[in-house]
């Protein structure tokens, strides 16, 4: 029984996305084809929040990353809300703050978003 949902709806001219639950080798597979789906329907700005997950492995980890891939491809831009003490940690430790921006609320991620988007259009 798998253990996580995904949670899709606009913010602000942004797609957010809240995950919940495990996002683990099961859930991953859903989640790429969830953002292959928003990049074909045009969407490009997107917002993964991480605040309701419970548990994240390295597969889940690598999908962020994949993400971040994909939507650069497609000219767009993606930031995460990492609010979660243990979800920050993990990701910390596995050096993705490195690799994905991040930020501590939806509003600090839609900022990092018009900061990128403005830079890129300068």
């Amino acid at each position: 029984m798998m253990n996580f949902a995904i949670a899709v709806h606009s913010y602000d001219g942004a797609v957010v996305i809240e995950l919940v639950g495990e996002f683990d080798l099961d859930a991953a597979p859903t989640f790429g084809t969830m953002i292959a789906g928003q990049l074909e329907r045009g969407e490009r700005r997107f917002i993964v929040d991480l605040d309701k997950l419970t548990y994240i492995d390295s597969r889940g980890i690598y999908a962020l990353i994949e993400m971040l891939r994909a939507v650069r491809a497609a000219d767009g831009d993606a930031c995460l809300v990492m609010a979660n003490p243990r979800i920050a940690r993990v990701m910390t430790i596995a050096g993705i703050e490195r690799a994905l921006p991040f930020a501590a609320d939806r509003a600090g991620a839609l900022a990092g978003l018009r900061t990128a988007v403005s830079g890129a259009i300068a």
